[in-house]
C-alpha cells in the first residue's frame, strides 16, 4: 500500500510541475451510440457540439464509436441525430482537462413513421435509464454526488434530496435512507444488474445503510434509483432499489486520480492493457482515518476514530465474436474502537467505565458476459459471490480491581452469498420489446454470540454462549416483462414476477403493470399498480438460541415471504426547456408481515432495521400487516445557464398492524419532510477555463420516533423500563439543518485540480436522536447528533 501511495502522489507532483507551463487547455469527448433497447450500435449517427465555432462534430463508426478532439475545458452540449430514432440532446456536459469525456449515448428508435410525425431533439435529465421503467424512477450522476452540498461523493446521501426519500433515524453519521416510511432494511442494492450485499462501511448485518460508501464515485457510472412500483425485473425489494453501473476504464489512453483530504488518502488509475486494444482496467483504492477531524476537534463518533479502506475495480474485455466479458468487484473493511480511562473521575455518565472494538469487512466479485445475439436481441448474464463479516467484542474497567478488564460479550456474524443471473431482450420492433430472465441465489449465514450472562450469583463472572448458530438457503427468481409503445405517446410496460424460497418453498407470484400517456410536449401522466415480495435475513428463520433473561429464542423457518401492493399516479409538467414539475400520490399495502405472535406483543418487522432487532424477536408468524401512502412533489431545474435547484417535498404516513390488531405509527412515520437545495458556478481566471462551484442546501424532517420510557418504573427497577403499550407513540423535535458547499476546479493542460470543502450542518445545530433513562442520575437524558461537520478534499486528475 505504501508503494502504491508513495508513486501516486510522485507521478501528481511530476504532472502538477510539467503542466504549469503548457498550452492552453482542451480535451476530447469520445464515445459510443447504441440502441437504448438492444445496445446494438448505430453506424453512422451525427454527434454535433452546439454553439461551436466552427462547428465541430463526428459520425460514428461500424462499431458506434466516435470521438471528437481539442474541445476546449467548460460546459458544452451535444446534439446526436440518427435517421429512424428520435434525436438526442446532452446539455451542459462538464469537459476537463484532466480526465477525457467518455459518453455511452443511448437513443431510441421512433415509434411513429418519419412521413407523419416531427420529432424535436429532447433530453429528460431525470428519466431513469432503463426502459422499462415508468414511475418512481430517475437517474442520477456522479457529478451530483459531488455537487449536492452534503453528499460527500456518496449515492446514498445525494438520494435524500429525491422525493419520497428522508433522512434515517441517525443520519449525521449515516447514510441510511427511509423510502416513503418503509424501514431502511427494505432497500436493495444492485451493482451492474445483480443484487449485491450493503456496499457501506460501518454498517450492521441485515442493514441497508452506514457510515460511508465503499463504491468511490471515480468507478461509478451514471445509475437510477427506484422509489417503487418496480419493473417486473426487480424482485426481493419492498422499499427502495439503487440500480448502480460502474464504467469502463478509458481503453485509448491511462488517467490518474489522487484525493486526499479529512476523510483520508484515494488513488485511482485506468487505461487500456495494450495500445490498439478494446480492453481497459479501472482500479480505485482508498485508506481513510477520521483521525484529521480528531486533530481538529470535531469528534464525529465521540472519542471513537473508526478507520477503513476499500478498493474496487473493473476489468473490460470485449471480444469480436464471443461477446463482452467484465471482470468487477469491490471490498472493504472498517473497524472502530474505544478504550475507558483508567481513571474513574473522568468517567462521563452511567457507561463510562465500558470499551469496545468493532469490525467488519464485505467482499464481492462478479464476472459479466453480453453478447448481441442478433442487431435486435441480447443475452446478459453475471455470476457474483460475496462474503460479509461483523463482529466485536466489550469490556469494562473495574476501579476496585486496578482497572482489571472484564469481557461483557463477544460476537461474530458472516455470510456468504452466491448469486447467477441471466436476462434476454428481444425488440421485435419500435413498438414491442421483450425481457425475461431468471436469478438463482445460495446464502450460508452463521452467528455466535457469548455475554456474561449479567453476572447471576451462580455463574459468577463467566462468560457463555447464548447463539451457536448457521443456516442455508437458495432463492429462485424468474420474470417476464414487455413494453409496448401504441405510438409516440402511449406507452405500457407490464410482467410478472416469481420468487421461490427453496427452504421452506414458500413463493410468490407478483403480476405487474405501468402506463404511460404523454399529453403534450410538456405534460404527461402515468400510472402503475403491482405485487412485490420480500425475503427476511437468513437469520430470522435459522437463528435459534436464548435470550439474555433466559427466555428461548427460534427463528420460524416456515416463515413466508413478506409481500406489498404497490400503487402510484403520476404527473409530470415541464415547464420550459431546464424546468419540471413533478407530482406523485402513492399507497402501499403490505401483508404477511412476520411480527412477534406473543399475545400483548407489539413488534414488527416493518419497525426492524437489521439482525439486532431480529435476535430479540419471540415466537415470529406472519400475521401483521402496514399500510404506507403519502404525495411526493418535485420542483427541479436542471443545471443550466451556470445555475441549478431543486425543491422537494413529501407528505405520508407509515403506520403497521402487530398482533394485537391495532394500528400503530410505525417508527419511520416522520410525516413530512422538505429539501431546497441549489448552486452556482462562476468562470474565473486566463480565458475562463477554471470554475468556482457554491452549493447550499436546507433539510427539515419529522423527527425521530421511539416508545416513551416509563420514568417510574425504570426508577424501580434500576434500568431502563419502555411503555411497549404505547410503541413510536412520541417522537422528537424536528430535524433541520443547512448545508453548504465550495469547490474551485483549476484547468491545466492534461491537468486537473479540484479543492472542495462541504460543511454539514453548517450553523452546528445539534437534532435530538432519541431519549434513554440514566440510572445514575435517574432523569430521562437525550442522546444528540454530530453537528457541525466539515470535510476538506484535494483532487487531482491527469
Amino acid at each position: 500500500m505504501k508503494t502504491f501511495i508513495e508513486t501516486m502522489l510522485m507521478l501528481g507532483f511530476l504532472m502538477v510541475g510539467v503542466c504549469l507551463f503548457a498550452q492552453e487547455p482542451n480535451q476530447t469527448i469520445r464515445g459510443i451510440v447504441t440502441d437504448k433497447e438492444t445496445s446494438a450500435p448505430l453506424i453512422g449517427a451525427e454527434i454535433i457540439v452546439l454553439n461551436s465555432e466552427p462547428m465541430v462534430g463526428d459520425i460514428s463508426d461500424p462499431d458506434g464509436h466516435f470521438k471528437i478532439e481539442k474541445i476546449p475545458v467548460g460546459r458544452h452540449s451535444l446534439q446526436v441525430n440518427y435517421l429512424g430514432y428520435e434525436p438526442l440532446t446532452l446539455p451542459n456536459l462538464l469537459v476537463t482537462a484532466g480526465k477525457e469525456l467518455v459518453l455511452d449515448l443511448k437513443m431510441v428508435e421512433s415509434a411513429v413513421q418519419l412521413e407523419v410525425a416531427t420529432v424535436v431533439a429532447k433530453h429528460d435529465k431525470a428519466e431513469a435509464l432503463n426502459e422499462m421503467a415508468t414511475v418512481s424512477a430517475r437517474s442520477f450522476s456522479v457529478e451530483e454526488t459531488s455537487r449536492y452540498a452534503g453528499s460527500f461523493y456518496d449515492p446514498a446521501r445525494m438520494a435524500t434530496n429525491f422525493a419520497g426519500v428522508s433522512v434515517g433515524s441517525s443520519y449525521d453519521l449515516s447514510n441510511e435512507i427511509v423510502v416513503r416510511g418503509n424501514s431502511p432494511s427494505g432497500i436493495q442494492w444492485r451493482l451492474e444488474g445483480v443484487e449485491i450485499p450493503n456496499p457501506n462501511h460501518f454498517s450492521s448485518t441485515g442493514g441497508s445503510g452506514g457510515g460511508i460508501s465503499m463504491l468511490s464515485s471515480s468507478t461509478l457510472s451514471n445509475s437510477d434509483f427506484y422509489t417503487g412500483a418496480f419493473p417486473s425485473e426487480f424482485g426481493n425489494a419492498l422499499s427502495g432499489v439503487f440500480d448502480l453501473n460502474m464504467r469502463n476504464g478509458n481503453n485509448e489512453k491511462r488517467e490518474y486520480a489522487i484525493m486526499f483530504g479529512a476523510l483520508g488518502l484515494e488513488g485511482a488509475l485506468e487505461g487500456p492493457f495494450r495500445q490498439g486494444g478494446k480492453g481497459s482496467y479501472l482500479i480505485n483504492y482508498r485508506y481513510a482515518t477520521l483521525g484529521l477531524l480528531s486533530a481538529m476537534g470535531i469528534n464525529v463518533a465521540g472519542d471513537v476514530t473508526p478507520k477503513y479502506s476499500d478498493v474496487s475495480f473493473k476489468f473490460n474485455l470485449p471480444t469480436e465474436k464471443a461477446g463482452t466479458f467484465a471482470l468487477f468487484g469491490l471490498a472493504g473493511q472498517n473497524s472502530s474502537e474505544f478504550f475507558p480511562k483508567k481513571d474513574s473521575t473522568k468517567w462521563e455518565g452511567e457507561f463510562g467505565e465500558w470499551g469496545f472494538k468493532e469490525t467488519a469487512s464485505t467482499a464481492t466479485v462478479g464476472l459479466s458476459h453480453r453478447i448481441l445475439l442478433s442487431k435486435n436481441s441480447y443475452l446478459r448474464t453475471v455470476a457474483v459471490a460475496s462474503r460479509e463479516t461483523d463482529g466485536g467484542d466489550s469490556y469494562w474497567l473495574d476501579p476496585e480491581k486496578n482497572y482489571e478488564k472484564h469481557k461483557d460479550s463477544y460476537y461474530n456474524t458472516t455470510n456468504y452469498t452466491y448469486r447467477l443471473s441471466s436476462t434476454f431482450n428481444q425488440k421485435f420492433d419500435a413498438r414491442n420489446t421483450l425481457r425475461a430472465g431468471a436469478i438463482y441465489s445460495y446464502s450460508k449465514f452463521t452467528f455466535v454470540y457469548d455475554d456474561d450472562d449479567n453476572f447471576s450469583e451462580d455463574k459468577g463472572d463467566q462468560v457463555i454462549r447464548f447463539f451457536d448458530n448457521h443456516g442455508e438457503g437458495g432463492f429462485l427468481q424468474a420474470f417476464s416483462q414487455w413494453k409496448h409503445r401504441f405510438d409516440e405517446r402511449w406507452t405500457l410496460n407490464t410482467g410478472l414476477h416469481y420468487s421461490l424460497f427453496l427452504l421452506n418453498q414458500k413463493m410468490a407470484i407478483e403480476p405487474r403493470v405501468a402506463m404511460d400517456f404523454r399529453l403534450n410536449d410538456r405534460q404527461s401522466f402515468s400510472a402503475a399498480v403491482g405485487l412485490h415480495s420480500k425475503r427476511e435475513h437468513l437469520s430470522a428463520y435459522v437463528l435459534d438460541g436464548k435470550l439474555l433473561d433466559g427466555t428461548v429464542r427460534r427463528g420460524n423457518a416456515d416463515l413466508d415471504l413478506t409481500k406489498a401492493m404497490h400503487a402510484v399516479l403520476g404527473y409530470d409538467q415541464r415547464l420550459g426547456t431546464d424546468m419540471r414539475m413533478k407530482l406523485e400520490a402513492y399507497y402501499q399495502y403490505l401483508f404477511d408481515v412476520p411480527v412477534e405472535t406473543v399475545p400483548g406483543s407489539t413488534n414488527s418487522f416493518l419497525n426492524y432495521r437489521d439482525i439486532w432487532d431480529l435476535i430479540f424477536a419471540e415466537q415470529t408468524g406472519n400475521k401483521g400487516k402496514g399500510r404506507n401512502y403519502g404525495v411526493d412533489l418535485t420542483l427541479e431545474k436542471f443545471f443550466t445557464k451556470n445555475y441549478y435547484f431543486m425543491v422537494t417535498g413529501s407528505a405520508y404516513r407509515s403506520l403497521y398492524t402487530p398482533v394485537n390488531g391495532i394500528e400503530y405509527p410505525t417508527r419511520f412515520d416522520g410525516r413530512y419532510t422538505l429539501h431546497a437545495l441549489g448552486g452556482k458556478e462562476f468562470k474565473v481566471g486566463k480565458n475562463k477555463k477554471n470554475i468556482i462551484g457554491i452549493n447550499g442546501k436546507a433539510l427539515l424532517s419529522g423527527g425521530n420516533r421511539y416508545t416513551p420510557v416509563d420514568l417510574a418504573a425504570s426508577i424501580e427497577k434500576g434500568e431502563e423500563v419502555r411503555q411497549e403499550d404505547k410503541p413510536f407513540s412520541v417522537k422528537t423535535s424536528d430535524y433541520w439543518r443547512f448545508d453548504v458547499g465550495l469547490s474551485y476546479k483549476i484547468n491545466k493542460q492534461r491537468l486537473t485540480h479540484t479543492i472542495l470543502l462541504d460543511i454539514q450542518n453548517v450553523t452546528g445545530h445539534q437534532n435530538i436522536y432519541s431519549d434513554y433513562y440514566d440510572n445514575e442520575t435517574k432523569k430521562i437524558e437525550t442522546y444528540v447528533q454530530t453537528g457541525f461537520f466539515p470535510v476538506f478534499n484535494y483532487r487531482v486528475e491527469f
